[in-house]
């Protein structure tokens, strides 16, 4: 009887962890993410995420810089 009762405690125990853990706010991609690079996380300069606004903002600024003229040089400045 006692192995009973320390299964079904452990048993809540582990659904009460479970339970916790869903209230924190972030998932673990997002705990990830903020996670500094030599522990795991992302490295620096990578995208957002699709469908996030930061994603459409990001998306729109290198639509814009590829859209850019690519030679910085006026025509008068090259060699004749």
């Amino acid at each position: 009887m006692n192995r009973c009762f320390l299964k079904t405690k452990l048993a809540l125990l582990c659904l009460a962890c479970i339970a916790l853990s869903s209230c924190a706010g972030k998932t673990a991609g997002e705990r990830l993410a903020d996670m500094p690079y030599w522990m795991g996380g992302e490295p620096d300069g990578v995208p957002p995420r699709r469908g996030t606004p930061e994603y459409e903002a990001w998306a729109a600024a290198r639509a814009q810089e590829a859209a850019r003229p690519k030679t910085d040089q006026a025509k008068t400045d090259q060699p004749k």
